[in-house]
């Protein structure tokens, strides 16, 4: 309980993280009538790759909505980051190279949110000396 109390009363004492950069960027849009867009975008300075999954029980990279229709609200609807069923599951994205997969919808249904899982990994070179 002290340690709290001292963290509270003197929260200068922390030390500072240096600010975080992004390495993905995510961005969501609608085309009318009813087509969802999701662009993930590299925004390293190295290969970046991202696995995806075919199924939700992949526990890969994956995309869920929720929509409204007429009074009723479906939630948590996956998605799948593939865009054809014989894509490789490793999705490879240079720096700053995007990627983007579409979904059409019933022309009713209205997207109320998307939560997007996105399990990555940097190509960074080793950069020791060689001995």
């Amino acid at each position: 309980m002290q340690v709290l109390t001292i963290l509270y009363a003197f929260p200068i004492m922390l030390p500072a993280q240096p600010a975080q950069e992004e390495d993905v960027s995510v961005k969501f849009s609608f085309n009318k009538p009813n087509e969802y867009v999701c662009e993930i975008r590299n925004m390293t300075k190295y290969l970046m790759s991202i696995l995806l999954g075919k199924e939700e029980i992949d526990g890969r990279s994956d995309l869920h909505f929720d929509y409204a229709n007429g009074s009723d609200t479906i939630r948590d609807v996956f998605r799948p980051l593939m865009k054809k069923i014989d894509q490789s599951r490793f999705l490879r994205l240079d720096p700053g190279q995007a990627y983007t997969v579409s979904y059409k919808e019933g022309s009713d249904w209205e997207f109320i949110k998307a939560s997007i899982y996105i399990g990555y990994g940097l190509m960074i070179p080793d950069t020791e000396p060689k001995s």
